[in-house]
């Protein structure tokens, strides 16, 4: 028995460990770390490289496209050329006659309003002045006068193919129409861009067919610069006589439109 005086000893009170809640999360050393990210590194660099695809060069990564455009406008040079046969046994009354009627229509066509640098007389088809005989047969000499007149105004176009019916050509009366130097040049602007407008739409299209995408210009290339130049309807050549200048003195002008063809080739980068 113990004395009832004695303390009793208790035995010493020791923690419980924490409480550890689901599983302990073991960090990688070094060397694994360093791995794992090369590993992601080298998958990155593959998907972007894709090695296993041909390896062009981007500069050969192209597409060539050809855009084609035509501008339509009425024309605005009028080119006349006649001409006039003179035939005599004396050869300086034929020579006297050619120079009689170049004189008369050159003063005519400049009291239309024609400038003198827009009128050419030539009696030989080499233009230079001198004359020459076409042909000396049966006895006869026959000189040949060709007039050149250009004109880019369209009633004094009609006054002077008036005028010419009344001169008996032995060439036709009826202009060559076409497009003057300016206009052309104002013209060959609208098709070259709408050219250039239409082989880009191409090249887009091509892109969404295909499946690639379109990036900046490598090269352009003008192409061929074309037009309609007809004739206008009327008197054909050699049908221009006294009798049918007489029976028709007018002869209307319609000069319609011309066309202005153009294309440009543009070469794109594609990637």
């Amino acid at each position: 028995m113990q004395p009832e005086n004695q303390t009793p000893v208790n035995p010493p009170v020791t923690s419980p460990p924490p409480p550890t809640k689901g599983r302990q999360i073991t960090l990688p050393n070094t060397w694994q770390l360093v791995t794992l990210i090369l590993l992601i590194v080298i998958g990155i660099m593959l998907y972007k490289w894709q090695p296993w695809e041909p390896n062009i060069k981007a500069s050969e990564r192209t597409i060539s496209v050809t855009g084609d455009a035509t501008v339509s406008a009425t024309p605005d040079q009028y080119d006349f050329s006649p001409s006039y046969e003179f035939t005599n046994a004396d050869k300086q009354a034929a020579l006297s006659s050619l120079t009689t009627k170049s004189n008369d229509i050159t003063s005519h066509l400049k009291s239309l309003g024609v400038a003198s640098k827009d009128i050419k007389t030539d009696s030989d088809g080499y233009g230079n002045g001198t004359y020459y005989p076409t042909s000396t047969a049966n006895g006869k000499t026959t000189y040949d006068l060709s007039v050149e007149i250009t004109v880019d105004d369209a009633q004094l176009a009609q006054k002077v193919q008036d005028y010419l019916l009344t001169t008996s050509p032995t060439g036709a009366v009826t202009p060559y129409v076409s497009f003057s130097d300016s206009k052309q040049k104002q013209l060959q602007n609208q098709a070259r861009s709408k050219a250039e407008q239409e082989a880009k739409i191409q090249a887009d299209q091509s892109a969404k067919n295909l499946g690639f995408k379109v990036d900046r210009v490598k090269s352009v290339t003008d192409g061929n610069l074309g037009g309609l130049n007809p004739l206008y309807d009327g008197i054909a050549n050699g049908a221009n006589s006294a009798s049918s200048a007489k029976s028709s003195p007018h002869l209307d002008l319609q000069p319609g439109q011309n066309d202005l063809s153009y294309s440009v080739q543009v070469v794109y980068y594609i990637h």
